[in-house]
């Protein structure tokens, strides 16, 4: 060996040493790129895209519901699909958490409501994944209709519902599995007929996807739960018995080691859905308690719906149906036989006819009419009526001329302020003003229970009818302020209103007609 060699040597060695040293650096930095960085976990349910346990995601920019995405080792599974039908706010967060939307192997309904299933005919399309719904909800969602399953009591008048395509109907503990995750649905009517709360199970993790059948996570009030559904009538697909059964179901069950409400945003401050068993059968005690008191008032009381479909309130007290928006009520008693407001048109001898022959009452006539205002809405029928039922007609002293026109010759006009003296029934006559012409209400007491019918004041809350209650006022706010005072003084048991809102329920309990009288003074607050 030269000594050249010798010396080339060791750098030699060096060089190869530097070497394997760059390729292990390389390999190391290339394991590093390649391995998936680990999750950021969010103990709470907060308002942006983000994981809540490994692989599972609150979609928390969609409004006003949440919807949550889960990674399985067979695709990705979409909870709810919110109220966008081109989905828009759903495809961004797929975009955010780096995730693409044609992976999507399932969407999972909780029910049909327009904030929870509008998207999913749009993510469907993208991505080939199956729909999956309640088999109660089912039909609306294939049908687009009716708008009350879609939208409930909200407005939403520039949102238009429309048909998703369900390709599974489910009735109940189905377990539908994806790779390493199960989906078991449970079924859990009530908030509607078709709600499913659905609990995902993986490796040990049990995580309960429920809707609106729990909405959120703070210790709601009455009516907050989910559970206000419960007190609408049928068209909206709400029940109190399916209710109560299906928060006992829940409570009844392991608890899960989450819980993902439909409506994390309800709560004033994120919640950690981690609940504990105390923590979690508290939050459905509320609902359950609140459920067996309205189960045990519609056994009492009926559940007394004015939701078009005719009924017995109480013993001769009738509720007829709706002639466009109001009603028509007959109170049947040993010395007379009256019907509340002439609304309709001819229409309104149809129907007359129609509910005598069906409770039997051929040969009947009517003894009168008598009038919760002179206004055009209560008086469209009076003429048809009359000349058909040769009936007397109760009016209010205001607008009597204006009714007095509308009535045949020779029709018999009683002013409101005899009625009580009359003696057909127990009643007192409330005048009332700002609102309307000659406003007036009857406070009766009837088969025990005190019954107040009411022509346009006041109402029941909603958008459309305190827009319109505010277009009618108009200046005359301390005139309607005065009849609101007025009406305060009343405790009925029973509400028969010209004008119901949402098929409301005729019975009312404890503070409920406090809290109408305080909703009408609200309506002009501003």
């Amino acid at each position: 060996m030269t000594n050249d060699n010798a010396q080339a040597a060791p750098a030699k060695r060096r060089m190869v040493r530097i070497g394997i040293l760059a390729v292990a650096v390389g390999v190391s930095a290339l394991v590093l790129v390649l391995r998936p960085r680990e999750e950021s976990v969010s103990k709470v349910l907060g308002a942006t895209p983000v994981a809540v346990a490994p692989g599972v995601y609150l979609l928390g920019k969609t409004a006003p519901a949440a919807a949550y995405l889960v990674k399985t080792s067979d695709g990705l599974v979409l909870v709810d699909s919110g109220l966008e039908a081109h989905a828009a706010a759903i495809l961004q967060q797929f975009a955010d958490l780096r995730l693409s939307v044609k992976r999507v192997k399932a969407i999972l309904l909780t029910h049909a409501h327009a904030d929870h299933s509008l998207g999913a005919e749009r993510i469907r399309e993208i991505s080939g994944a199956k729909v999956y719904a309640g088999s109660g909800d089912g039909p609306a969602l294939r049908e687009g209709s009716p708008r009350e399953m879609f939208f409930s009591t909200f407005h939403m008048p520039h949102i238009e519902a429309h048909k998703t395509s369900v390709d599974v109907e489910l009735a109940g503990d189905e377990r539908v599995v994806f790779g390493d995750t199960t989906f078991t649905a449970l079924a859990t009517p009530g908030h509607t007929s078709g709600s499913i709360c659905y609990l995902m199970e993986r490796s040990g993790l049990r995580v309960l996807f429920t809707g609106d059948v729990v909405q959120n996570l703070s210790r709601p009030q009455d009516g907050q739960m989910g559970t206000y559904a419960a007190y609408l009538p049928p068209v909206y697909g709400g029940n109190a018995k399916d209710y109560l059964a299906s928060l006992r179901r829940l409570r009844s069950l392991p608890t899960p080691d989450l819980v993902l409400p439909g409506h994390p945003k309800m709560d004033e401050s994120p919640q950690n859905p981690r609940l504990s068993e105390k923590n979690w059968h508290a939050l459905l005690d509320v609902g359950i308690a609140e459920l067996e008191k309205l189960v045990a008032r519609h056994d009492a009381d009926g559940a007394d719906f004015l939701d078009g479909t005719p009924r017995e309130l109480l013993p001769g007290l009738h509720y007829f149906g709706n002639l466009g928006a109001m009603a028509v009520y007959c109170l049947d008693t040993p010395k007379a036989l009256c019907l509340f407001n002439a609304p309709g048109g001819d229409k309104l001898v149809y129907l007359v006819k129609e509910r005598f022959e069906k409770l039997g009452w051929k040969g009947r006539k009517l003894t009168a009419v008598v009038l919760t205002s002179a206004d055009k809405e209560s008086t469209s029928g009076i003429a048809a009526l009359v000349k058909e039922a040769n009936c007397q007609v109760v009016t209010p002293g205001e607008g009597r001329d204006v009714v007095r026109a509308l009535c045949p010759a020779g029709t018999k006009l009683l002013h409101a302020d005899d009625l009580p003296a009359i003696g057909w029934f127990e009643t007192r006559t409330i005048v009332l003003q700002g609102r309307g012409l000659g406003p007036i209400a009857y406070e009766l007491r009837w088969a025990g229970k005190t019954v107040l019918i009411t022509g346009g004041i006041p109402v029941k809350f909603s958008e459309p009818a305190f827009d319109q209650l505010q277009r009618d006022v108009g200046p005359r706010t301390a005139d309607f302020f005065r009849s609101l005072d007025e009406l305060a003084k009343c405790k009925p048991d029973l509400w028969l209103p010209a004008l119901p809102v949402h098929g409301q329920n005729a019975n009312l309990y404890e503070r409920d007609w406090d809290k109408v009288i305080d909703r009408n003074r609200k309506a002009f607050a501003w």
